[in-house]
């Protein structure tokens, strides 16, 4: 009896201590090489301004002749805003900046929803984001011929990307994202990185002009294209910093299963499923002190399916500048936003 107590219950519990017990040392081991090559900001707060350019293309072209191709694009693209970085939790807010009247007769005008929800953690990164635009407009026609307006076309693009890297003591993806960290040494770590994503392109009429169907073919010639993207991309990752000078950046491949609907004119929607190439792409570039930091990040990703015999290529790239300064916390702002909600216990 006492051995059959032993083995089902001191056993166990030796092994569970025993277990957490290593848990606790890894992670100290962790916290404290990672205080060599990364140095944590956890007694300032910051203030940034931030300017970014996005372009949502989307592209199609020819299967057979890969010169011949029509780009169309929103005549939206700047975006301005501020992030700040307080009580232990970091917002940022933009809002796109109207076209002007020039380029708005030039190039027609586009309404655009675009709103962006990013985390970053010492260890991984997600990006939650839904872009609505509506109004488009053909780049690079034939000169002297009036760039083709098309306010009919609407785009609806949502989903959520995100990375996991691998180094839990050298590498901080923070540190050329959202400067919440510094990197101190070069280090790099491999990561993983997936995608869930649904993009829809709708119109009134069809996509291409019925000139360019004895290039593109006119079973091609969609009003209507939805398709959802489900993609795992293993990758690498590197932060080269010299002095307070930085250059990252992150590079994953990998395969996507993409499923595809779509409808030419008034004929019964087709569908088909496709194992395609999905591409994230992450380079920053910037100076980051002790209170001072400015940066660039440059981010693509990029998606593509096949359907009679042309190429239809959807683009999401951001150029994002961002500079800043860190103060000193000081009375309340040495808080926690836990510290503020959680209630008061009366005496």
């Amino acid at each position: 009896m006492a051995l059959f107590w032993f083995k089902t219950r001191v056993l166990p519990f030796i092994f569970f201590i025993g277990i957490s017990f290593a848990n606790c040392q890894e992670i100290n081991l962790n916290t404290l090489a990672r205080k060599k090559y990364v140095e944590q900001f956890t007694e300032y707060y910051f203030i940034w301004p931030v300017v970014k350019h996005r372009s949502t293309d989307f592209v199609i072209q020819s299967t057979q002749e890969s010169q011949q191709k029509l780009t169309f694009r929103p005549n939206v693209s700047y975006h301005a805003g501020a992030g700040v970085y307080m009580f232990g939790i970091g917002i940022q807010i933009l809002i796109a900046l109207p076209a002007t009247r020039a380029s708005i007769q030039t190039y027609g005008k586009s309404r655009a929803l675009d709103l962006q929800l990013n985390a970053v953690s010492e260890y991984w990164l997600v990006d939650i984001f839904t872009q609505n635009y509506k109004g488009y407009y053909r780049d690079k026609g034939t000169p002297g011929v009036p760039i083709l307006q098309r306010p009919d076309i609407r785009t609806w693009n949502t989903g959520i990307i995100g990375s996991y890297f691998f180094d839990k003591r050298k590498f901080s993806i923070r540190s050329t994202i959202n400067y919440y960290e510094r990197q101190l040494k070069s280090a790099g770590s491999f990561l993983i990185s997936g995608n869930i994503n649904t993009f829809s392109l709708h119109a009134d009429s069809s996509i291409y002009p019925s000139s360019a169907e004895s290039i593109f073919g006119h079973a091609a010639n969609f009003q209507r294209a939805d398709y959802t993207t489900i993609a795992i991309a293993p990758g690498y990752a590197y932060n080269f910093v010299f002095d307070n000078y930085f250059v990252g950046g992150a590079f994953a491949v990998g395969p996507a299963m993409n499923w595809l609907y779509y409808q030419v004119e008034s004929q019964p929607q087709k569908s088909s499923v496709q194992l395609k190439t999905y591409v994230d792409l992450r380079l920053s570039a910037g100076y980051n002190s002790e209170r001072f930091f400015i940066g660039a990040v440059f981010t693509v990703q990029s998606r593509n399916i096949q359907f009679e015999g042309v190429t239809l290529t959807s683009s999401n790239d951001v150029l994002k500048i961002a500079m800043g300064y860190r103060f000193r916390e000081k009375g309340i702002m040495k808080k926690r936003l836990s510290d503020l909600l959680r209630p008061k216990v009366s005496g």
